[in-house]
Formats: C-alpha cells, structure tokens, sequence
C-alpha cells in the first residue's frame, strides 16, 4: 500500500474511537499509515470486498491470515486474479479451529498469465494489543510464510507476513511483510472513518497530515 492522491474516494465519514465499534459497517473508511486508504463496500461471513482510491478491489476471506481472495484492477477490465484452496475449513487456525499451524497450496488464477500455485505455512502466535484513536484493541496475532520446493525437496523461503487482527473491528490492524532479502515493510490502521458525516476533502486532509508528518 503506497501513498497515493485520493480524490477519487467520494462518500465519508468521521474519526470515532475504535473500541466503540463491534465490525464495521458498509461505507466505513480505513486510512493506513502509509497514507492508503480503503473503503469497505460488502461484507458477510465469508468474506469482504473494499475498494481503494483507485477503484481496484480485493476480496478478503473471513480468516485475517489467508492472502486475498481476488483482486481487480477495475470493474470493466478483465484483469487481476483469484486465489483459492479447495476447502477453507481445512487452513483454519486458532481461535478459528483448535489448529496452531496449517499448510497448504493456493492456487493463484491469474486473469491473463494462468495458474500456478504457492505454497504457505501459517501459524496462530497468540494475543497482543494494537492502540488505535487512544484505546487498546486485543488482536489475535498470526505469522505465515510462503516458501517454495525444489526437486531436491528443498525449502527456500519466499516471504514471511505478521498479522494482527482486531476481532472487535473485524479488521487487520497491523501487518508487517518480510521479503526473501530480509527487507520488512509495515502498514497498520492510523484511521477509521464512519460512512456517515465525512466528505473525501476530509479523506484528503487526514491523509495529507499523516503524509507530512513522517
């Protein structure tokens, strides 16, 4: 998630502590540290869709661990790509399942180069906290990795992603990815906006403070 001009987000709303809310509603807006910002659009108990300042959308499973369902550039482009196992209730972990540590092989999709496969080894760490508008949220932390086999049997390690994920606000707080150079990239949630009273100027002014004030 990179820093980006936002003028295209349209309908928004206010800061409200964090703790107060149980999910979030259709409508809401989260704002990251890295100055992205991401508007909920759908969500059930499946999954969710959101939609960023530049109308691409993901697909999120239920299970804050597991990497995004589908992504789409745009509505009218048949461009991004799905990712799947054949049965999710079989990489539940912790508090999900009675499960510390699942494996398995996802099956990318991509929409104009193909199919392929990733394999990820993912485990429940236990709680932490997360202080987000001056409260302590609970998380339920999880680590996972993506590594590779070669013919040897060999593991080479691809990449590691840390997860903290708030139950309260049904919403990943915290997530830091490691590539294979060891070079780690954080993002985390600066701002939750309700859908009710915020306006995109309002959007724009709170990601150009947090932008400036690094």
């Amino acid at each position: 998630m990179k820093y980006k001009a936002i003028t295209r987000i349209a309908s928004l709303m206010i800061v409200v502590p964090a703790i107060a809310m149980a999910g979030l509603k259709p409508g809401s807006v989260v704002i990251y540290t890295d100055g992205d910002v991401e508007k909920l659009l759908v969500q059930n108990q499946e999954s969710a869709i959101w939609e960023d300042q530049r109308n691409r959308r993901y697909k999120r499973s239920y299970l804050p661990y597991f990497p995004v369902l589908e992504y789409r550039r745009f509505k009218e482009d048949p461009s991004g790509y799905d990712q799947f196992v054949t049965d999710m209730s079989a990489v539940e972990l912790k508090p999900f399942s009675s499960s510390e540590s699942v494996q398995f092989t996802l099956t990318r999709r991509d929409l104009n180069k193909g199919a392929s496969s990733r394999l990820w080894r993912c485990s429940f760490v236990g709680s932490g906290s997360y202080r987000l508008s001056k409260q302590d949220l609970v998380t339920q932390d999880y680590s996972c990795t993506r590594f590779s086999v070669n013919k040897y049997y060999v593991e080479s390690f691809r990449e590691k992603l840390d997860v903290s994920y708030s139950p309260r606000l049904n919403l990943v707080v915290k997530q830091v990815k490691t590539n294979r150079r060891g070079k780690e990239t954080q993002v985390a949630v600066k701002r939750i906006l309700t859908p009710e009273r915020a306006t995109a100027k309002r959007i724009a002014r709170t990601v150009y403070k947090l932008h400036t004030s690094r």
